[in-house]
């Protein structure tokens, strides 16, 4: 749902830097995205993300520069095919829009939807391959994306798809890193359901992304969430009732042992049990090649 203290209203045909925004592409809970094109240069369109100005002092700094800033560092430094492309980053100097005077706009690769709104894709086997590339892609470079889920899965014109949305991504130090705790919980593990927070953040590991990964999965294959409930809190409850040994993971019967094993062990209860992204790859790609899924009977 659409906040509007967290919403960035952007009026159509407004120019920021060599760029004419359209129509609205999305909005989330601190930023809203819209198409934008240009008459000269290349590419000629885009998507502009843009980030609220908030009021900050030196005694109230901006709330969400630190979400900002993790974006526009993971974006600058990694250069993926299966991640989303930054072209630019562009600040509005608006005294006469007082909303965007401050504003943060990143320029971003088109996409054409996302997973979240798109029809199911022709081949969801393909498509969690590239998912589980970009992920690991992410992890050898010491970023853990956190917040996995089929919102921050773009899907490009080609149909290919691309991991975006990295505000909570953090950064490794050593076996863990620091993150917000601004994520779905539909895809988040037990574990960090309920984390300690100090200053930095949530004390995360990379097998919160294997986990996403798990739901997602067993989400694109099925149709269905591998935890019972009607609604994210009572699926948390399952989640959590799992972890503690009190309830079993009842995957769905549709799926064939190959990603039956796969899910299972990215669901594994103890963070340790859930295999790294190399693994996982490896063990996607067998999965993807060798044992597809039937095909559904029409009746």
């Amino acid at each position: 749902m659409r906040t509007r203290r967290h919403t960035v209203t952007v009026p159509h045909g407004y120019r920021i830097g060599d760029w004419n925004v359209d129509e609205p592409l999305a909005s989330g809970t601190f930023t809203t995205v819209y198409a934008a094109h240009r008459t000269h240069g290349t590419p000629r369109t885009a998507a502009l993300k843009f980030w609220p100005t908030t009021p900050r002092t030196p005694q109230r700094p901006d709330p969400l520069r630190s979400l900002l800033q993790r974006e526009v560092e993971l974006l600058e430094h990694l250069r993926s095919p299966r991640l989303i492309r930054l072209y630019d980053t562009l600040t509005a100097h608006d005294p006469r829009h007082p909303q965007l005077h401050g504003a943060t706009a990143l320029i971003l690769e088109r996409a054409r939807s996302c997973l979240h709104t798109a029809p199911p894709p022709a081949n969801p086997e393909t498509t969690l391959t590239q998912i589980c590339e970009g992920l690991t892609h992410l992890h050898d470079a010491g970023w853990i994306h956190g917040d996995l889920k089929p919102a921050n899965v773009l899907v490009m014109a080609d149909g290919a798809v691309r991991l975006a949305d990295f505000n909570t991504a953090a950064r490794l130090e050593g076996t863990h890193a620091y993150a917000p705790p601004f994520t779905s919980r539909d895809h988040t593990p037990p574990e960090q359901l309920w984390p300690e927070m100090d200053e930095r953040g949530a004390r995360i590991q990379p097998s919160v992304d294997v986990w996403a990964f798990g739901i997602l999965a067993h989400t694109l294959l099925t149709g269905t969430h591998p935890l019972p409930g009607t609604t994210t809190a009572a699926r948390c409850d399952a989640a959590t009732r799992y972890a503690r040994g009190t309830q079993q993971l009842h995957l769905s019967t549709t799926l064939p042992p190959a990603w039956q094993k796969v899910i299972r062990d990215c669901l594994a209860r103890t963070p340790t049990d859930r295999p790294d992204t190399h693994t996982l790859l490896t063990r996607v790609r067998h999965a993807s090649h060798h044992h597809p899924r039937p095909l559904a009977t029409t009746h």
